[in-house]
């Protein structure tokens, strides 16, 4: 006569993780399936998604796929340099791209290229300062007081030919 010997196991199962341990007591055990309904329930997920965990699946990783631009990031490194040796200041994004597609042969859309300079901390914290030391903002009445906006760096003359530069 053999003695049944039971063994009461109690396993929490509070992630997709966990399946795997699940089932590996069941079989020892050699308990029948589970309860998927119930268990994605209890995880708050589809009962497929529970049973290939419980199968041995695991979530899919997905590749890292390199950029086209990664191939121009010694060059976008160099432009945006503050030792910058051709004196290139870029004040846009746009205008980067554009340089970028005239003079290197860029090949990708400009929406792909602001994501990508949006992604790269490094080439966002250039484009946008946290502070910008060339705006002043003086309030006065309507008609007053004109304003321009000049973001590049360059002289204007003046009617009597007098040079100037903006702050």
């Amino acid at each position: 006569m053999m003695n049944k010997l039971t063994i009461n196991t109690t396993i929490q199962i509070k992630s997709l993780s966990d399946l795997k341990k699940l089932k590996s007591v069941i079989e020892v055990n050699n308990l029948g399936k589970p309860n998927f309904t119930r268990l994605a329930k209890q995880l708050g997920v589809d009962r497929r998604t529970v049973k290939k965990y419980y199968e041995g699946r695991n979530k899919n990783e997905q590749k890292r796929k390199g950029s086209k631009i990664d191939s121009y990031k010694e060059i976008i490194d160099k432009l945006l340099s503050t030792d910058n040796k051709t004196q290139q200041i870029f004040y846009y994004k746009i205008h980067l791209y554009r340089y970028l597609v005239r003079e290197y042969g860029l090949k990708c859309s400009r929406s792909n290229f602001n994501r990508y300079i949006l992604l790269n901390k490094q080439y966002s914290e250039y484009f946008n300062p946290k502070e910008c030391p060339n705006a002043i903002k003086t309030e006065t009445q309507f008609g007053k007081q004109a304003q321009f906006d000049w973001k590049e760096k360059l002289d204007f003359y003046f009617k009597d030919g007098v040079a100037t530069r903006p702050l």
